[in-house]
């Protein structure tokens, strides 16, 4: 009899123990564990275990969350090649990581989903008490949630928060309501709460995605009309915003972190977008802080590789087999963007962004104004000259091309018909929409600007159609703004089937 029960528990031993699981490295800093923390609940994780009143909040520790989170996203992705690497800093583990209260999942089965509800539009933030390690930004205005003051500076001060809506029940899917996929967060204390931890700058990518209504309450821009999916079917050119864009993080920040000026670089920045500070004055004073040398500005390119957002990869792949141009639009600076633009195929003249200048001995001297990327309006002047010379002969030539009409206005070549801008932020809803206004100095009350807002008077040669991506951040003004507010790019891909 000993014998029998011996072997039982000998069984089940094997049984628990068999399995693979994945988890962060031993050795990393906090940032590097946070980063991918925030990569993996990004892209799919179910990081609600983790959440404080979650089975796997204790032990409450960055190393913990990175685990559980990447174990998630390995196991959701049925363990396939690739999938526990996180650019290093994940392994596979054949000992299960689980601990009494909470079990870490070995298979796609056991890593969690949720059941879709039923919910109510909102354009309010509910007020929610802060807590370890998500922390959300209670709400603060009214109406579209924009201060008085200066329209550009409305849409930068708005709130970058993550999607919260009154939870009920659900009557029926088949009810014609706005719809929400609740993919890792429960329902508590009345609300849906899709948070960040403390320590993160950015935001961790939305887990709420509207299949009918914005959870803004903006009807229909999540369910584009069929003259929108018509212009973005036949669509010539595709400008993409490079930050919380094509890639999941800030290139300023995350440089200025990289150089020990994070947080002085986000303090700044958060005095910076109280006020009307043109984007050129932003730019340098950020830069000053830190100062970033050549071999420095290598070193962090060296030991970074690029973050692409889920998707990115295989959206410019299909584009670029259709025979649209895609170009790189970005405030952000080339030297961290051409690497970007290596893994996505795009060549170098299709890139405009700001380009850092070193001295001879490699020393930080400053940026160059002379990129229109470099100063408030920039990404629309940029677009504007895009479209007025179409790549439609070698490289070589094009470049020249745009360079004249760039800076003298001089060459006029077949210009694109149709052309579509894709960003999370302001600067790229004004390619779209009302930049040339001018009314960035003007003190307006929240009436006027919501009328100037809705007439949305577009450009001349700007974009035609505004796809606010807000996969890694969402801004409620430019959200409620766009023509096509979407969370991943499955809906632009599988549009252009």
């Amino acid at each position: 009899m000993a014998v029998v029960v011996l072997a039982v528990i000998l069984l089940a031993m094997v049984g628990h123990s068999s399995g693979t699981w994945c988890v962060c490295r031993e050795g990393l800093s906090e940032a590097m564990l946070q980063k991918t923390l925030d990569y993996a609940c990004g892209a799919g994780a179910d990081c609600g275990p983790i959440h404080q009143n979650g089975p796997c909040f204790n032990p409450n520790t960055v190393k913990s969350h990175c685990s559980y989170a990447v174990n998630s996203f390995f196991q959701k992705k049925r363990q396939s090649q690739g999938t526990c690497d996180f650019a290093g800093t994940a392994t596979v583990s054949a000992s299960d990581p689980s601990y009494t209260t909470c079990a870490f999942p070995a298979s796609s089965s056991g890593s969690g989903t949720m059941t879709p509800v039923t919910t109510t539009p909102s354009t309010r933030v509910p007020t929610t008490t802060n807590t370890r390690p998500y922390t959300v930004t209670p709400s603060t205005g009214g109406g579209l949630g924009i201060p008085a003051g200066g329209l550009m500076e409305a849409l930068l001060t708005s709130r970058a928060v993550p999607v919260q809506v009154p939870c009920r029940k659900l009557s029926s899917l088949s009810d014609d309501l706005s719809c929400l996929e609740l993919r890792r967060y429960p329902c508590r204390r009345g609300g849906v709460s899709i948070m960040s931890h403390p320590r993160l700058v950015r935001l961790v990518t939305a887990s709420v995605q509207p299949q009918r209504v914005s959870a803004l309450g903006h009807q229909g821009n999540t369910a584009p009309s069929k003259e929108i999916l018509d212009l973005w079917r036949n669509v010539e050119a595709v400008c993409f915003d490079v930050d919380s864009t094509v890639c999941v993080d800030e290139g300023i920040d995350e440089l200025a972190e990289f150089c020990g000026a994070g947080k002085a670089v986000a303090e700044w920045t958060a005095r910076a977008m109280g006020g009307s500070v043109p984007f050129e004055e932003a730019l340098a004073a950020r830069l000053s802080l830190f100062k970033p040398s050549l071999s420095k500005v290598d070193e962090y390119l060296e030991k970074t590789p690029p973050r692409l957002s889920p998707g990115i990869e295989e959206l410019v792949k299909k584009l670029r087999d259709n025979k649209i141009d895609v170009y790189l639009i970005s405030g952000g600076f080339r030297q961290m963007i051409n690497p970007v633009a290596s893994i996505l195929g795009i060549p170098r003249e299709n890139i405009f962004a700001n380009n850092l200048l070193f001295g001879n001995s490699g020393e930080f001297v400053g940026f160059d104004e002379k990129e229109p990327t470099s100063r408030s309006g920039g990404k629309a002047k940029a677009v504007q000259h895009i479209r007025k010379v179409r790549h439609t002969f070698p490289t070589f030539a094009s470049s020249i091309a745009l360079f004249l009409n760039m800076y003298h206005g001089s060459f006029q070549g077949s210009s694109y018909k149709t052309m579509v801008m894709i960003g999370d932020g302001a600067t790229d809803l004004e390619v779209g929409f009302f930049f040339f206004l001018n009314i960035t100095k003007r003190s307006i009350s929240n009436e006027q600007l919501t009328k100037l807002i809705h007439l949305q008077a577009r450009i001349p040669g700007g974009g035609d159609l505004f796809i606010c991506y807000a996969g890694v951040q969402l801004r409620e003004a430019v959200a409620a703004q766009a023509d096509w507010l979407i969370f991943n790019f499955e809906p632009l891909i599988n549009s252009l089937d």
